[in-house]
């Protein structure tokens, strides 16, 4: 079987490399830049209700494909608030290598709703509860996204992925898919100078941190949500 390559970075299957590619849009939705006044283009699309930010931020992408797969990922619809939006996230770098999450899979969800016998009760459960669907992210932390530390870690990952596997021969993408998620696992957990702490908690923390700045700007603007 041979290694695929996205940008000089090794990587397991095509699945992995799209989403990758989403992840760094993700994480740029998160980012500050003085062409929105400091904003963030997540908080600018929230409080002007359209995706004009993108192209302010990153005008050579008028007419890019790209640009309307920033555009998907903006909150331009009253379902970016509510929880069934977690299954669209990506999950970020802790979950690089897993295929699409449904809500029909989620058995905390079910057991929490068969518990508590309420629905919103259960979700506001749900989103603070650790999720094995998400590497042990809480649905709160996946809804949030990462952010500017989130995407530098995500390059160093396929930069020492590269580096540790990319020249192995694999016989089936599955081997080379558990092989990669093995790497993960060892990465994740070990010190990085890029965030001065391990990607796990670094990423955590950021997240954290997003997510509370998003929950205030829409509960300032009135705006219902779920989180």
């Amino acid at each position: 079987m041979e290694n695929n390559n996205t940008h000089d970075i090794w990587l397991p299957d095509q699945l992995t490399a799209v989403k990758l590619f989403l992840t760094q849009i993700e994480c740029s939705l998160n980012e500050k830049f003085e062409a929105l006044d400091g904003k963030t283009l997540y908080e600018y699309t929230v409080i002007n209700k359209d995706a004009s930010g993108i192209l302010k931020v990153m005008p050579e992408l008028e007419r890019s494909p790209i640009h309307d797969e920033y555009k998907k990922m903006l909150p331009l619809h009253k379902s970016d608030f509510i929880y069934q939006s977690v299954y669209k996230k990506t999950g970020g770098v802790l979950n690089l290598f897993y295929g699409e999450i449904k809500e029909s899979m989620d058995n905390t969800l079910k057991e929490l709703t068969n518990k508590k016998g309420n629905r919103k009760e259960a979700i506001d459960a749900w989103i603070d509860t650790p999720s094995e669907l998400y590497s042990a992210l809480s649905p709160k932390l996946v809804w949030a996204g990462g952010g500017k530390v989130e995407k530098e870690l995500l390059f160093d990952f396929g930069k020492k992925l590269t580096e540790a596997v990319g020249k192995e021969t694999f016989h089936t993408q599955g081997g080379a898919v558990i092989r990669a998620i093995e790497f993960l696992r060892v990465w994740q957990l070990s010190y990085n100078d890029i965030c001065d702490d391990t990607p796990m908690n670094a990423i955590i923390k950021e997240r954290q941190e997003i997510y509370n700045e998003k929950v205030k700007l829409l509960n300032e603007l009135g705006i219902e949500h779920d989180f």
